[in-house]
């Protein structure tokens, strides 16, 4: 078909940037239990914006123009970030700091459910065992995570809050991967008798317009594929549930924590488009409809089987940029004309380390999980994106990472190595509340230099035209070879004053022993389920009862202390 004859789409078109005001969006990606690192950096983020729109109401001098969060994107545990955002951010909820006294609640959302209430020995239950008749979903009991999901559905707090920095609608855009798939047929000249080339699409994403009640809702604000959000949260309320249990679906972990059902209307794939270049090199926005089989695409729900969103978009920074340009937009990049930032939260930001070399060194199960980390990390690279990372002009696009001295006074840690919960590929911040609360708080005093240090923009910007002149208010900028900057969210009132303090390393918060007996707990419930069909096996059991079990206890225990080791967590 030629180029002339595609179908053409409305591109979907973004509202022009309010006047002295950055657009803002946050681009969260997954993290495993480095999830508590990344509610510590929102929350001491929200806390400063609280700050400082509080000091310009009373008249205090501080900066005097405007920032307007629009969108999280969230992949994994970023999406759940995400939810607890689209509720908290309704509430003045109180924030947790170094010297916070922390009791079994401390009524902060991100706290709470990332530092209190998520915990290994509730995931090494047996609950989601009890029907013998469903089959075995996951490695590890997910019904502890419905239980808090539920808990921060009826998240409430006696004084609303006024954030004229929050839009409304807040979008919230969360991976998932479609184990169902989305099929699609590519149409090739010269053999009419075959309908195309197949093809099947498993990187999804859902969208959600959240009502913030922060002044009017802007309807104008829209996809054709999201679903408004309004009305109090509560369990019971539908329309947050579908935003919970898409953040759920998004974190399901494949096989360690149990996959979720998404059920959405047809017709809201028939409503995305694919930009491709035109004639004259002019984008256009062409819409690519399902090939849906017989019968389907009508009546009812597509229903899909979900799992963690991170396995094919772990970073989504794409979805964020996309709502803040439009579909055909571009964000300025240069420091003076740029007024539409996305900030990327990674708590994992280095690259895992690399395949085999040698073929004569390599066997079957090496090569197959080689083959497993190349397809996840092939999926996740966008070399767009690396190019512009290279390009220091570029004021569009930030990142927040782990950073901090090392424990052992060595060479300052980077990315996960900074983190409790950078062992076991990131599931270590599940084994104790004392690591999640570390990172909690190392979140907390990496956002504060952040946001001093980092988030940044030359003061030749117009948008810094109300207040960069004044004198009085001169300390707010800073002077990087030789040229002036000025703080995109100034730091004012009780967040300029001393850097966060600096958490302890945990150093022996865990003692590797004192799971073991649940482990051995939850390894026989797993097998009691696998076998429970199988009827009177004496042969059977004897192995699992005396070599089996024992050699996976074993193997659990050496690769906690190894791993653990390794970070100095022991």
């Amino acid at each position: 078909m030629p180029d002339t004859e595609l179908p053409l789409a409305r591109p979907r078109e973004t509202p022009a940037c309010r006047p002295a005001t950055f657009e803002l969006g946050f681009a969260l990606a997954g993290a495993v239990s480095g999830g508590a690192y990344a509610a510590g950096v929102l929350d001491f983020l929200y806390e400063a914006l609280e700050h400082w729109y509080e000091a310009r109401a009373q008249g205090a001098p501080v900066p005097t123009h405007d920032v307007l969060l629009r969108v999280i994107s969230g992949a994994s545990a970023g999406s759940i970030n995400g939810v607890l955002s689209a509720i908290a951010l309704r509430y003045r909820f109180p924030h947790v700091h170094p010297g916070t006294a922390v009791t079994d609640s401390t009524g902060n959302p991100f706290y709470d459910a990332w530092v209190k209430r998520i915990d290994i020995r509730a995931l090494l239950g047996s609950a989601d065992l009890a029907d013998p008749a469903r089959p075995i979903m996951s490695l590890l009991d997910s019904t502890p995570l419905d239980a808090i999901a539920t808990e921060m559905l009826g998240y409430s707090h006696p004084e609303a809050a006024t954030r004229p920095y929050i839009a409304n609608p807040l979008k919230c855009v969360f991976t998932v991967t479609n184990l169902r798939g989305v099929p699609y047929m590519v149409q090739f000249k010269g053999n009419p008798e075959i309908p195309g080339h197949g093809m099947m699409a498993h990187s999804d994403w859902l969208r959600f317009a959240v009502d913030t009640e922060q002044g009017g809702y802007e309807a104008v604000w829209k996809y054709p594929d999201e679903r408004v959000v309004r009305g109090p949260n509560h369990p019971g309320s539908s329309h947050w549930q579908a935003v919970m249990d898409a953040a759920l679906a998004s974190s399901a972990f494949p096989a360690g924590l149990r996959y979720r059902e998404v059920a959405r209307p047809w017709a809201d794939y028939d409503q995305r488009v694919v930009v491709v270049p035109g004639q004259g090199g002019q984008a256009t926005p062409v819409p690519i409809p399902p090939a849906w089989g017989d019968g389907e695409g009508a009546q009812g729900d597509y229903r899909f089987v979900a799992v963690d969103g991170g396995a094919m978009d772990n970073e989504p920074f794409e979805l964020a940029r996309t709502e803040l340009a439009g579909t055909l937009g571009r964000n300025p990049r240069e420091g003076n004309r740029v007024n539409r930032i996305v900030i990327m939260l990674d708590p994992f930001p280095e690259a895992e380390a690399p395949g085999p070399v040698e073929a004569a060194d390599t066997n079957i199960v090496e090569s197959m999980a080689a083959l497993f980390g190349a397809w996840k990390q092939q999926a996740r690279f966008k070399p767009e994106e690396v190019a512009l990372a290279l390009d220091t002009t570029v004021y569009s696009r930030f990142m927040i990472a782990p950073s901090r001295p090392a424990a052992d006074g060595g060479a300052r840690w980077i990315g996960g190595r900074a983190l409790a919960a950078g062992a076991l590929g990131g599931f270590s911040g599940f084994l104790a509340e004392a690591y999640r609360h570390h990172d909690f708080l190392l979140g907390r005093r990496n956002c504060q230099r952040f946001l001093a240090e980092r988030l940044l923009v030359p003061a030749s910007n117009p948008i810094f035209a109300t207040w960069v002149a004044n004198p009085a208010l001169s300390g707010y900028l800073r002077t990087i070879d030789g040229e002036v900057f000025a703080p995109v969210i100034p730091l004012v009132g009780g967040c300029q004053g001393l850097r966060e303090a600096l958490p302890a390393w945990p150093r022996g918060a865990f003692d590797v022993d004192s799971l073991m007996p649940l482990v051995e707990g939850r390894m026989q419930a797993l097998y009691k389920g696998a076998t429970a069909t199988m009827g009177g096996r004496f042969a059977t059991w004897l192995a699992w009862r005396f070599y089996v079990k024992r050699l996976l206890l074993g193997i659990v225990s050496r690769r906690l202390r190894s791993a653990l080791g390794a970070f100095g967590l022991l």
